[in-house]
């Protein structure tokens, strides 16, 4: 894997506040499935913020195969734990296809999505 290939994304949304309890489920779920996925998910935190009802996904795959292959495995536990959401903004790092910048802009509900495509590192 090198490191061109990696995707990193940031994505931020406001939940709905009655909807925290099932956040918190959604997150447990998350715990238990995640790990089960391999290698291939780098990174896969949620920060979040009960006082103002944001959270912050910060996800980060090996290539974009990885990333497919967490959206087709984590999709059982999105549909059995529902959160009402509102996205407010999808960042995407990294060497993202066409295809995939397209899906996730369908996916943002109109939200602003960014691709980064350039990276400048002292390390």
């Amino acid at each position: 894997m090198s490191e061109q290939s990696i995707l990193r994304l940031m994505m931020s949304a406001t939940v709905n506040p009655d909807e925290w309890d099932k956040l918190e489920k959604f997150m447990a779920a998350a715990r238990v499935a995640v790990p089960k996925e391999g290698d291939g998910v780098l990174i896969h935190e949620c920060h979040y913020n009960p006082e103002n009802f944001e959270i912050i996904f910060l996800e980060s795959y090996a290539d974009e195969n990885e990333l497919m292959k967490h959206a087709q495995s984590f999709a059982p536990v999105m549909n059995e734990h529902k959160v009402e959401w509102k996205i407010n903004r999808i960042d995407l790092l990294g060497n993202y296809s066409d295809e995939i910048f397209g899906m996730m802009k369908g996916m943002a509900d109109g939200a602003e999505v960014n691709l980064y495509k350039k990276v400048f590192k002292n390390k």
